[in-house]
């Protein structure tokens, strides 16, 4: 069984009070959100479906380029 990475529920908690309890994100909240300015670095870094992402993979992803 997989096991949540060690960031996972602080980022998802994080996302989840940015957004307003919002599940699934479009890009200009995640550039917001993360800071990143670039349509194509975002694109590089996260799986956008659509133009959407959803929180969970969103914190997923960040929880995987965290370092203790």
């Amino acid at each position: 069984m997989a096991r949540e990475t060690e960031f996972y529920r602080d980022n998802l908690e994080a996302i989840l009070a940015f957004t307003g309890g919002k599940q699934m994100l479009n890009i200009k909240q995640v550039s917001e959100f993360t800071g990143i300015c670039h349509y194509n670095a975002l694109h590089k870094r996260f799986p956008f479906q659509q133009g959407y992402i959803s929180a969970p993979t969103l914190a997923r992803c960040l929880a995987k380029g965290a370092s203790a």
